[in-house]
């Protein structure tokens, strides 16, 4: 089938242009629709939708697939899916609003805000008796350590130290209803790179200077500014027949992953906003964010950031610390996930970041991450673009899913597509 860009500002009309890539020696001729409905015709996917804009907007969108196990519902590009840690960099812009009118220092300890943060301990691992050995953290991880998972802080599933605590009760698990908040550190302040719950400790930072809980500071200085209808906490009950289901890969086939689907909720009603996950948008929705972060922080007359914060965003702030491979310790959950895709990796805030690009397309400096049920964003200022690909499934980087993603870029940057996406591209 054709697929057709229409790019309104520009009066561009992107016909059916194949792009060619080369893998495992063969060419192969790859469309970015035809990318998308190929992994879901032969049932490796159950639902996946995919967008490309520029600093005009949205240029592209497709859904493939079926929002529900029975598909009875197919797939649209305006399905609302859970973006889960996509929302970290929604949280890291609003804490550099902050920054911005000086109610956070980026270098300053962070319980100078939070006080019972001071004596923090790290954790090293345990003795044969399974008791944990404790030493004292150097100091409070700053705002900047937050921001770049150099603080301290790791997620169970990749760091099998704070998984054995959470299974022995030492820490409370980020998969239950307890303060995971208060889990010790798991290296000393700016010594290392390791993803975890720095985000959403940045969150409760935002929430305590702001004096306003998380959704209604996301609700008042991001969301409505840029024109994000669809981005929620607590999803309105009117939205959930918009929602897609969570599967789970089980050996060959996909099934449902029952507690993880979807709920309505009322306003409000949530007694916990997590900075590092949690919510539910659009990949209409979420690309404004994107779109904002290639006009220099400001969307239609409307300005979020000042354009030297995201300059800020997209350079090196961890020195020589590279980024590691996430090592699954929960197999069920993550496989072991290399975000930097085999290229040279630093972090800059809220963004990884690739110095040299990637080989799929995506041009030097650009700034990308994910979100937990496999959905993927890249900004690639370079070359002006955007890029969006997400399913619903689990465990976290889905070869098929990586392999969808990877056919996708590929795609939007051959010479005959990317041309088109902006009159700029290089």
């Amino acid at each position: 089938m054709r697929w057709i860009l229409v790019i309104f500002c520009g009066c561009l009309t992107l016909h059916n242009d194949a792009a060619i890539a080369q893998e495992s020696g063969a060419t192969m001729v790859i469309e970015p629709k035809a990318a998308i409905e190929s992994a879901v015709n032969a049932g490796d996917l159950a639902f996946a939708v995919a967008a490309v804009g520029n600093a005009g907007g949205e240029i592209w969108s497709y859904a493939s697939g079926h929002k529900d196990a029975d598909k009875k519902r197919a797939a649209s590009s305006n399905d609302i899916i859970q973006i889960a840690s996509m929302t970290k960099l929604v949280t890291t812009i609003a804490a550099l609003q902050l920054v911005e009118r000086g109610a956070l220092e980026l270098d300053t300890p962070i319980d100078a805000y939070v006080p019972e943060l001071a004596g923090l301990q790290v954790l090293n691992g345990f003795d044969a008796n399974d008791g944990p050995l404790f030493e004292q953290a150097s100091r409070a991880p700053t705002t900047r350590e937050l921001m770049t998972h150099t603080a301290g802080y790791v997620y169970e599933i990749w760091n099998s130290n704070a998984l054995r605590a959470a299974n022995l009760g030492v820490t409370e698990s980020a998969f239950g209803s307890g303060n995971f908040l208060a889990s010790p550190l798991a290296f000393q302040p700016g010594t290392t790179w390791e993803y975890g719950i720095s985000t959403d400790w940045l969150g409760a930072l935002v929430e305590r200077r702001s004096a306003t809980r998380l959704a209604n500071y996301f609700a008042k200085n991001i969301f409505q500014p840029l024109g994000m209808d669809d981005s929620h906490y607590e999803l309105p009950e009117g939205k959930l027949h918009r929602t897609v289901t969570v599967m789970a890969r089980a050996g060959d086939t996909l099934v449902p992953a029952p507690i993880l689907q979807p709920q309505a909720m009322e306003a409000g009603s949530m007694a916990f906003y997590s900075g590092g996950g949690g919510l539910y948008s659009t990949l209409s929705d979420y690309g404004r964010v994107l779109q904002m972060l290639l006009n220099g922080g400001s969307l239609n007359g409307t300005t979020i950031l000042k354009p030297e914060t995201v300059d800020a965003m997209f350079r090196n702030h961890v020195g020589d610390i590279q980024p590691a491979a996430l090592t699954t310790a929960m197999p069920s959950i993550s496989n072991t996930a290399d975000m930097s895709f085999g290229a040279p990796a630093t972090f800059g805030l809220g963004l990884l970041i690739h110095p040299q690009g990637i080989l799929n397309g995506r041009r030097s400096n650009s700034g990308s991450w994910a979100g937990l049920f496999n959905s993927y964003y890249w900004v690639d200022r370079e070359s002006g673009i955007y890029g969006i690909f997400g399913t619903q499934i689990l465990p976290f980087y889905d070869a098929a899913t990586i392999a969808t993603l990877a056919q996708f870029e590929r795609a939007v940057y051959s010479p005959k597509v990317r041309s088109k996406l902006t009159p700029s591209a290089k």
